[in-house]
């Protein structure tokens, strides 16, 4: 590599008209310095190849006479990932070093640097950690500039920044705070912040943000788990019918255990609705006397809640709600639960598996009793 190096160091100082005195003048150094490094007797240290890349206006890999492959490069990014793995860290830094020096402005070097970094100092913490953390964080700064040669789908600038974040909020939780807020679309970083909130003992603020993501995961998975139950029983087999029902009564269990007294509130359509499910998996197991009893459950819920005031609002009626924000809940049946309901069948009826929709006229059927 020294040959490399000194014949380039002479060869673009030559195509730019400059004498060994005025390179030397312009990096700060020597002429004695770059006589040795032009003789190949020493070798300019990282930060003076950066300088003297810049100033002949070409890549460290020009001036180090390195081949910038796609195939080189991935070849390095794995050798790192796999001795951060391996937890070989002073491998790993050695490798992460000289990968930095060859491809200082190439995203996947930057990134998977970063990434050995942040889980050095996440693992040695007492040691090394604090100039660990500094360096993983440098870095992906760094790579946020070329974040447009990245390909990988699931990086992209709200995940690297996330990953700065995550990194400063143990010894700067202000500042991991405020970038956390700047990125927190659609709530999506509130138990992020809600972690730091409490263990800087702002525990009212805790509470708050702890609520809003409580709510938004509830209604994730109970939508999610009505699409796994109707996943689950599609092939209509009483093994796969059964797992549905256990999916499905947890699931009215939880919608118990949230629910905050016994006064009419939206858990009551939320349960009214999965007692349907229920009862369209006992029908399939044919278990007429369970499907009636749910559907008659169903229909008690749905109208006790179509009679109550402030409908879809959570806070009232969601026992551990600690935010002063009102959450309201809103879902594709409708505003009212009974005819919420009759919606619902016509959406169920749209299910492409003929093997379980051939039982939902039967449960349809008790429905229609219960209105009349």
């Amino acid at each position: 590599m020294q040959l490399k190096v000194s014949e380039n160091i002479k060869r673009y100082r030559k195509s730019m008209d400059l004498t060994q005195e005025e390179l030397a003048e312009a990096l700060g150094v020597t002429i004695g310095a770059v006589s040795k490094w032009e003789n190949g007797n020493n070798v300019p240290d990282i930060t003076t190849l950066m300088e003297l890349a810049n100033l002949y206006n070409i890549s460290m890999d020009e001036l180090l006479g390195y081949d910038k492959s796609a195939k080189n490069i991935d070849a390095l990014a794995e050798r790192i990932e796999n001795l951060t793995h391996e937890h070989r860290y002073d491998e790993a830094v050695l490798e992460a070093k000289n990968a930095l020096a060859r491809y200082p402005h190439t995203f996947k070097i930057l990134y998977v640097c970063a990434q050995m970094y942040s889980c050095k100092f996440i693992e040695n913490q007492s040691t090394e950690g604090p100039e660990d953390c500094e360096e993983a964080i440098s870095l992906l700064n760094r790579a946020l500039l070329y974040i447009s040669q990245n390909t990988d789908e699931n990086i992209n600038e709200f995940t690297i920044r996330l990953a700065i974040a995550q990194l400063r909020s143990d010894k700067e939780p202000e500042k991991a705070l405020e970038e956390l807020k700047k990125i927190n679309y659609n709530g999506i970083n509130d138990t992020a912040i809600a972690q730091i909130l409490l263990f800087t003992g702002k525990y009212k603020e805790c509470l708050e943000y702890s609520t809003k993501a409580v709510i938004r995961c509830f209604a994730l998975q109970y939508t999610t788990i009505n699409y796994m139950i109707m996943a689950i029983a599609a092939d209509c087999k009483e093994e796969s019918l059964e797992r549905a029902l256990e999916l499905t009564n947890h699931e009215l269990r939880l919608l118990d255990e949230y629910k905050k007294d016994s006064t009419p509130g939206y858990l009551d359509k939320l349960k009214a609705i999965k007692l349907i499910f229920k009862a369209w998996v006992m029908a399939a197991l044919d278990d007429d006397e369970e499907m009636e009893a749910c559907v008659k459950k169903a229909y008690l819920l749905a109208s006790r809640y179509d009679k109550a005031p402030k409908k879809n609002t959570l806070a009232e009626d969601f026992k551990f709600y600690y935010s002063k924000e009102k959450a309201y809940y809103y879902d594709s049946t409708g505003t009212t639960a009974v005819a919420g309901i009759d919606n619902l069948f016509d959406q169920l009826k749209e299910h492409p598996s003929k093997k379980v929709v051939k039982y939902l006229p039967k449960v349809i059927e008790c429905w229609r009793k219960q209105v009349k």
